[in-house]
């Protein structure tokens, strides 16, 4: 195979990132909804874990409780403010054990990625004229060429574009 010049891949790669600059919102959002949705799901049937999130939505609503007994003058400062850091507090560990049950380091990962590219994209008003190493290096985990006329893009959250040299 013959060399492919550092100026054709940079090339490529702005060509590749106006496009995904441009759509972003028709191809990254559905993708981290559709990844969302299915996490989800995956942790629907469980019930420990809809013991939780009734538990957690149980001591919101104590706290808004508070808030509006605070307003209408019924709770002093010093009683709100102790309970509600002791309802924080429990909150909190729901949340610790929930994310402790339902975190798959894979998914959570390429879910997580897909977020960083929806918010670098949607940050990045502008098209790339200039290649820019930096939104380079942020995006491309790697290159993979297929032949001297294609190369496909592997970007952070497991996306694979193909780009025409």
């Amino acid at each position: 195979m013959h060399r492919i010049s550092e100026i054709k891949i940079h090339e490529a790669f702005i060509r590749l990132y106006n496009k995904l600059s441009a759509n972003y919102q028709d191809i990254l959002l559905p993708l981290q909804s559709a990844l969302q949705e299915l996490k989800l799901k995956k942790y629907t049937g469980n019930l420990q874990i809809m013991d939780i999130r009734k538990e957690i939505a149980k001591l919101r609503e104590q706290q808004h409780v508070l808030t509006r007994l605070k307003t209408k003058g019924f709770l002093d400062e010093a009683k709100f403010q102790s309970q509600t850091a002791e309802l924080n507090t429990k909150i909190s560990r729901l949340q610790r054990e929930l994310k402790r049950l339902t975190q798959s380091d894979d998914e959570d990962e390429t879910l997580d990625q897909i977020e960083m590219l929806t918010d670098f994209f949607a940050k990045r008003q502008d098209l790339m004229v200039y290649f820019e190493p930096e939104a380079f290096e942020s995006i491309v985990e790697k290159i993979v060429v297929h032949s001297r006329n294609e190369l496909e893009f592997h970007l952070i959250g497991g996306l694979k574009l193909t780009e025409r040299i």
